[in-house]
């Protein structure tokens, strides 16, 4: 079984990216399961709620000699502590390369865009577009909007706003009210505590660098359209 995980302190991409990881790989005949590093946010919540999924369990055992798949990250020390002694056969990424040691060739896309899903949502076929549920598309459309800050962001590529597109009409929903709604769960601190408040305030920004590019069949991937 392949472990599919997003980095330590997790954001929406990371963790909604990593599940849609596990079921693209499971739709491709790999069994695969994905697991989220940390407590989910609260925008992440909202994603799930509005999908009506439950959120991935926590990873609670150790990597060693298990096979990973790494969502939203390459940087070791982004992951959990025995990754250095797993056994990482895929990555899908859309930041600058880290120091990652690999014990095999692993398959790796990553891409200048401006989230994980989006690159994910261009390396589904269409016959296995055609197999993702209203729910599914909701989870890679929110990440992709949380990553580009609803498309404002400087990192926003026409790719993004391909996906973007696309996914709202599969996920059947309003782009622009689910946007509104999505800016109102990652920003609103109705009901929070301070110390979760503080919480938030002290988690490190994702690295958004995107100087590098590696795709091993880079010819063949597919618009996001």
């Amino acid at each position: 079984m392949i472990y599919v995980i997003g980095h330590l302190n997790p954001d929406s991409d990371a963790i909604c990216t990593a599940m849609m990881t596990a079921r693209w790989l499971t739709l491709r005949g790999q069994e695969a399961v994905a697991f989220r590093t940390g407590e989910a946010n609260r925008e992440t919540q909202f994603i799930f709620a509005q999908a009506g999924l439950p959120i991935p369990e926590r990873l609670s055992v150790p990597l060693t000699d298990r096979d990973v798949w790494l969502v939203d990250f390459t940087e070791p020390a982004q992951g959990p502590d025995s990754l250095a002694q797993s056994n990482v056969v895929g990555i899908i990424d859309h930041h600058r390369l880290g120091g990652l040691i690999t014990r095999l060739p692993p398959e790796v896309w990553v891409k200048p865009v401006g989230s994980s899903a989006t690159l994910l949502w261009q390396l589904m076929t269409d016959a296995i577009r055609k197999q993702l549920s209203p729910a599914e598309a909701t989870l890679l459309l929110g990440a992709v909007l949380s990553d580009t800050v609803t498309l404002r962001s400087p990192t926003t590529t026409p790719d993004d706003r391909l996906a973007v597109e696309s996914l709202s009409q599969l996920a059947g929903l309003s782009l622009e009210r689910f946007s509104r709604d999505l800016l109102y769960a990652k920003t609103s601190v109705e009901g929070m505590s301070a110390s979760q408040r503080g919480r938030d305030e002290r988690q490190p920004a994702s690295s958004e660098g995107h100087e590098n590019l590696y795709c091993p069949r880079a010819a063949g991937l597919r618009g996001a359209a």
